[in-house]
């Protein structure tokens, strides 16, 4: 109540005082500076009210835990079933590949891994569920999954965590599938790298409703089970890394489910020093029998199939024809299956192919013709665009051939400017923002009165300096940050040092040391421009200036540039915090939008310019106005150049457009870029992880690569 009565006492001081100013000699003119300061009060009391607020707890609730691991197992469930569906994992059955234990040799002590007096572990695709409970049966829930290229690991690591969501019981941890790239780069512990991992691939679980530590938490208490795929993806001395580090950084109580090739994982334990990993168990497939291979096929075809079907199928299964032993893998199954039994196809091509390598090269280069056969029409697996066949090859191949030039299998849009060279790009950029600053500031000259001829030589000139400038400094920096990866341009070490209330902290106290540093750059430069005027006078040179004049002109040349610092780190700080989608697209747009965004501004900022600098040069201004006007002019042009170049080296949405401009205008990629790659994904040639995109094979990566 008392502060009530306070809140109005003090608007009712208020609003008397700006009644009595306007009512004085001076009349408006007196009110209006008694409104100015009583607002700049109010603002400083506001800001100094808003740091004062209790910071955010320091540690997450039990509560706020276990609501978060509740959305991770409900995001993470929706994510990955729509992915099974668009790789056709239920229709009709999975694939019967049955699994074993691996060879000893590649697999700790059995006393380590299971509380019976023998190991088991047996089970087959389609009977998940079995292995999901020989998996909680483990002493821990470690599990290694190898197997050649197209064996199907990554499909059976995504049917295990679906029905471990499926089937979860109350305290057990939340399997998330995540890719190893990255982390043998980072230097980073295991569990630092999964909090980071989790807090950007998942941004709702940071968000203030969990509490500061809720992800740290879900990775410390163990109720997340990282699902990670593509060790032998990476070099031999980083997988040995990851090897250690997964002995060395888990407690007793943390599992994982882990997917290599059987070589470069024996190379890795056996030839590299590597210890097994410890308290794992080891799988490898059981070969695909041909019988099971035939049986699989005609189970997706019709009753009667006709044509050269029942030919191929008796000869698939012939073990003295040459077909035999062609199609083994999950891989060549699937192959078949998309290249000629999805579209109806007649398979006559494969019975006069010489051998089985000649099937699997035919079946590979078969797969994108097959996919993209069937005309656009609504529906989750079709193509929304008609696709030219001999471009969309064209364009794999050259997406193929970049990530094999980098030793990747992620597909990251944010990245693909590197297809272009550098100088390019910067001079792409700085186009762009030259266009913008020269539009922006010759319609703000004339607004202020400028004729056309003025307005047209304000807007070249402005133009030519913020794009050369900006295309300068970009040619050795681009953009290079995701919207997603944000966090990296604050370069934090581990995301548990950052916690919700650094956010008002950082802002003020960067707020604080602007002023500082204008006050005194506008105090000390002041004085230097006068001193300046003073000698230059003094030796018959530049005309003398008044202290009053320089400390104006030099106040308002440093304001924008040091109100530009805290902005900055505010603009920075909600990066971090920002919600990010998950889906490439999404994160598209995302940055699309940010973009827009800051061009906005940067264009209102231009038009500030060619507003004052026309009160500067054409109006009838008293001195000390005349030079903060000039002063402020100087200010915003340096500001928006440094803008310009601060938003194009950590927005990633400028470079990429202008990569894929340069790229379609030759045409080795299409214009609409992310539009093929979200239709490549619906169709099964892409698929989706997380924020990025990989082939779906990594044998159709190679052979698309291949000259």
């Amino acid at each position: 109540m008392l502060r009530k009565l306070l809140a109005g006492l003090a608007i009712a001081v208020i609003a008397t005082s700006i009644v009595v100013a306007w009512l004085s000699p001076d009349g408006l003119e007196a009110a209006s500076w008694v409104a100015a300061v009583v607002g700049a009060a109010a603002i400083v009391a506001a800001i100094v009210g808003w740091a004062r607020r209790p910071p955010a707890l320091g540690v997450s609730t039990p509560e706020q835990v276990e609501a978060a691991q509740q959305l991770l197992a409900d995001r993470v469930l929706r994510q990955w079933e729509e992915e099974a569906k668009l790789r056709g994992l239920f229709s009709p059955d999975p694939l019967s590949v049955r699994w074993r234990l691996g060879e000893p040799g590649l697999m700790d002590h059995a006393r380590h891994i299971t509380t019976g007096e023998r190991l088991h572990f047996t089970g087959a695709a389609d009977q998940v569920g079995e292995m999901v409970t020989a998996l909680r049966g483990l002493r821990r829930p470690r599990l290694v999954v190898l197997g050649e290229a197209g064996t199907g690991k990554t499909t059976l690591a995504l049917l295990l965590l679906r029905r471990l969501l499926l089937d979860r019981e109350p305290g057990e941890p939340v399997p998330v599938l995540l890719t190893l790239s990255g982390w043998e780069r980072s230097g980073e512990q295991f569990p630092g790298w999964l909090t980071r991992r989790l807090a950007r691939d998942y941004p709702e679980l940071r968000t203030e409703e969990f509490g500061p530590t809720a992800v740290k938490d879900l990775v410390e208490g163990g109720r997340v089970l990282p699902v990670l795929d593509g060790l032998d993806e990476l070099l031999v001395h980083e997988r040995n890394l990851v090897v250690r580090a997964l002995n060395t950084t888990l407690t007793d109580r943390d599992g994982f489910v882990l997917t290599c090739r059987t070589s470069e994982f024996r190379e890795t334990v056996k030839e590299q020093g590597a210890h097994v990993l410890s308290a794992a168990a080891v799988i490898e497939p059981e070969e695909l029998g041909p019988g099971e291979v035939v049986s699989y096929l005609a189970s997706c075809l019709p009753p009667d199939p006709g044509g050269s079907w029942p030919e191929l199928l008796r000869r698939l299964g012939d073990p003295d024809d040459v077909l035999y032993g062609s199609v083994d893998t999950a891989l060549t199954v699937w192959l078949v299956r998309v290249g000629y039994v999805d579209p109806g196809e007649d398979p006559a091509r494969l019975l006069e192919l010489p051998d089985a390598r000649a099937v699997r090269l035919h079946l590979l280069d078969h797969a994108v013709p097959a996919l993209l056969a069937t005309d656009p029409a609504p529906g989750p697996f079709r193509s929304r665009r008609a696709w030219p066949v001999r471009r969309v090859l064209r364009w794999l191949a050259l997406l193929a051939a970049f990530l094999s030039v980098w030793e990747s299998r992620d597909l990251a849009w944010w990245k693909l400017h590197d297809l272009v060279p550098r100088r390019r790009v910067a001079a792409g950029l700085g186009l762009a923002s030259g266009l913008l600053a020269a539009v922006a500031a010759g319609a703000g000259w004339w607004a202020a009165g400028g004729g056309p001829g003025s307005s047209i030589a304000v807007s070249t000139g402005l133009g030519l300096l913020v794009g050369a400038a900006s295309g300068v400094a970009l040619s050795r920096e681009r953009g290079t940050v995701s919207l997603d990866d944000a966090g990296d341009i604050l370069e934090f070490e581990d995301y548990d040092d950052f916690e919700v209330g650094d956010l008002r902290s950082g802002l003020l106290g960067n707020a604080a040391r602007a002023f500082a540093a204008w006050a005194a750059l506008g105090t000390f430069g002041g004085v230097g421009i006068w001193a300046g005027g003073l000698l230059g006078g003094w030796l018959g040179g530049a005309a003398l200036m008044s202290l009053a004049d320089a400390m104006a002109f030099a106040s308002a040349f440093c304001l924008p540039i040091l109100l530009a610092v805290p902005l900055a780190m505010a603009f920075l700080l909600w990066l971090y915090r920002v919600s990010v989608l998950l889906r490439p697209a999404a994160s598209y747009r995302g940055q699309g939008l940010l973009t827009l965004a800051l061009a906005v501004l940067f264009a209102a900022a231009c038009a500030i310019a060619g507003w004052l600098g026309a009160l500067f040069f054409l109006s009838d201004l008293d001195a000390t106005p005349r030079a903060a006007a000039g002063g402020a002019v100087g200010g915003i042009v340096v500001t928006v150049m440094a803008a310009a170049v601060f938003a194009f080296a950590n927005v990633a949405w400028p470079a990429f457009t202008v990569t894929c401009a340069l790229l379609a205008l030759s045409r080795r990629l299409p214009w609409r870029l992310m539009a093929f790659l979200s239709d490549m994904h619906r169709v099964g040639l892409l698929r989706q992880t997380g924020r990025l995109y990989q082939f779906r094979h990594a044998a159709l990566q190679d052979r698309l690569a291949e000259p």
